[in-house]
């Protein structure tokens, strides 16, 4: 038995953490530079349409609504995430955190338990002891327990807890009956598009297809699916997170960027974020690649986006190794006269930082393999976990109060969990 315990509007659950004044209000939390509308709560998903639509064509509307309106605060989410999981772990004997919201827990050797009572166990210690609402899908399988999750948030008499394991078969079939195929987990826009045009557009369908047929026609991942939705397990917990083959830094920048000075500083610092992500991973990347691109939204002015990508003799992880290579991308597609809104690094190639295979005939590596550069990068990784994100860093990324181009988040609340000045208060009369 699987269940999969998932965070109700999780982004907008956490700015109401610490507000208890928000209790009944529309809550929305806005993606990067406060563009679009990427979490909202049951208040505000009322109003219809409004998940990932622009901010700006819709704030009279939630102004009028007297909706709580959030930049994101990743700080936040992710503190609070890491409190949800642990406290997830203690309810299992194997877990498997699938996402920022969202963990698989394995009720191996429990097959005698009350189910539909424990979830509503784990429902009710999430929100007593971190005030986060959550849902809680139980089944036979993954897929089983994704699909019984969705069920549980969307069918109010389940009040966010069901286990497929006390319903008959009957009644299992009814509820997947009334389940669109594309919120099966696995199943893609693609596969959507061609099962409805083979008549399958529930996961009832789904399950019922013969098994052969879907892998002649879909392959052996689909086929995978359907088993599952019967009930067999053919997923495993995966209770290390694989390693990333490759890690991707972009954002958007809150004013166009026209220097190349400032464009240089954008590169370095997503360059030294990904390099810290490798370095956590135990990792070596040998191909950096770096992209620029104007705003495609803004018809009125020269578009223009291009990226390079260059190779490293030897793996690498050092992050001043890999802006060097990172800035040499970067003058192969500058072109002065544009407004760029984007920039993205990414590190490919990547192997084991323990493993590397050396070339008769190449120079030495100035960064590999080096002593003392692998322990500079170690303090500077040790000062930035015990000080803050970017306490340390290269002269090459800026100091904070000369860049122009960081990300706008005018509407963010404090950081409630990780700050010492933003610590919320309480007087107490």
């Amino acid at each position: 038995m699987f269940a999969l315990v998932d965070g109700n509007s999780f982004y907008a659950s956490c700015e109401a953490v610490f507000r208890p004044d928000l209790e009944g209000r529309p809550i929305v939390v806005l993606s990067n530079n406060d563009g679009c509308i990427v979490a909202a709560n049951q208040q505000a998903k009322s109003f219809g349409n409004i998940m990932y639509q622009p901010y700006f064509q819709l704030a009279k509307m939630l102004e009028k609504q007297d909706t709580a309106v959030f930049s994101s605060n990743y700080e936040l989410y992710g503190d609070l995430s890491c409190r949800m999981h642990a406290l997830l772990g203690t309810f299992a004997p194997r877990q498997e955190i699938y996402s920022i919201d969202e963990s698989f827990l394995d009720f191996r050797g429990m097959h005698h338990w009350d189910f539909m009572a424990y979830g509503q166990e784990i429902k009710q210690t999430m929100l007593k002891q971190l005030g986060l609402p959550v849902a809680v899908g139980i089944g036979s399988s993954k897929t089983l327990a994704k699909a019984a999750n969705n069920r549980a948030k969307k069918i109010k008499v389940f009040d966010g807890v069901l286990a497929l394991s006390d319903l008959s078969e009957a009644e299992q079939n009814k509820l997947l009956s009334g389940m669109d195929v594309a919120d099966v987990w696995g199943v893609g826009r693609q596969w959507t598009k061609r099962l409805n045009s083979m008549g399958i557009t529930t996961a009832l369908h789904l399950k019922q297809m013969p098994a052969k047929k879907v892998r002649a026609q879909f392959g052996i991942v689909l086929e995978r699916t359907v088993h599952e939705l019967n009930g067999i397990p053919c997923q495993d917990m995966e209770l290390i997170a694989p390693d990333k083959q490759e890690i991707v830094s972009s954002r958007a920048f809150s004013q166009p960027v026209t220097h190349y000075k400032n464009m240089q500083q954008a590169v370095a610092r997503y360059i030294a974020r990904a390099a810290e992500k490798l370095r956590n991973q135990k990792g070596s990347c040998k191909r950096v690649s770096v992209g620029i691109t104007t705003n495609p939204f803004k018809s009125s002015t020269a578009q223009y986006h291009n990226w390079a990508t260059t190779s490293l003799i030897y793996p690498s992880s050092h992050t001043g190794h890999l802006i060097e290579r990172g800035k040499h991308c970067l003058d192969r597609i500058w072109e002065e006269g544009f407004e760029y809104k984007k920039a993205f690094v990414m590190l490919s190639d990547i192997s084991d930082a323990d493993i590397i295979q050396y070339d008769l005939f190449a120079r030495q590596p100035k960064y590999s393999d080096s002593i003392k550069a692998s322990a500079l990068m170690h303090v500077l990784d040790k000062i930035n976990t015990r000080m803050g994100k970017g306490v340390c860093r290269l002269a090459s990324e800026g100091l904070d109060g000369q860049i122009s181009w960081p990300m706008k988040r005018h509407k963010q609340s404090p950081r409630y969990s990780t700050c010492w000045k933003e610590l919320p208060v309480v007087f107490i009369k």
